[in-house]
């Protein structure tokens, strides 16, 4: 299979999977739908800029620690195959976003904002595939099929 059907498989199906919940990024996961806007406090559009990004940066943390673990629990061909998964996920993060905020010119379209946009979404897919990574981490051992 070719790396760019590779690719639009594996998008088609997350966003598939993303979108099940319809709605905003932000409530396609319970467990941050009810969080407080950790970047509520911002008075200027660069401060909830530079917040958001860190909040990503945070999300962006927490997934590669749980991959780290992960891979070092996993057996050696499973650990390769989460090696590629995780790149493949990496690029379709990126190209997701970009699908959403991929005007010519988004800051024409999404004024100062575009920065938090970005943030947000990414943080929302991160947090998302960290879920996922951390259920693998731990099983349900009465689950005959994880996912």
């Amino acid at each position: 299979m070719r790396r760019e059907t590779r690719i639009a498989f594996l998008a088609a199906g997350t966003i598939g999977v993303l979108l099940a919940g319809a709605g905003s990024l932000r409530s396609q996961e319970p467990d941050v739908a009810d969080e407080p806007d950790p970047c509520a406090h911002g008075l200027r559009q660069s401060d909830v800029n530079v917040c958001w990004a860190t909040e990503a940066e945070r999300a962006d943390t927490e997934m590669k620690e749980a991959y780290g673990a992960l891979v070092a629990k996993l057996p050696h061909q499973a650990a390769e195959s989460l090696r590629k998964a995780q790149k493949l996920w990496l690029e379709f993060r990126e190209a997701h976003v970009a699908t959403l905020y991929g005007a010519p010119n988004p800051f024409k379209v999404y004024g100062p904002a575009y920065p938090t946009c970005l943030s947000i979404a990414r943080r929302q897919l991160t947090l998302a595939r960290t879920k996922e990574l951390k259920r693998l981490l731990q099983p349900d051992p009465d689950d005959l099929c994880p996912l």
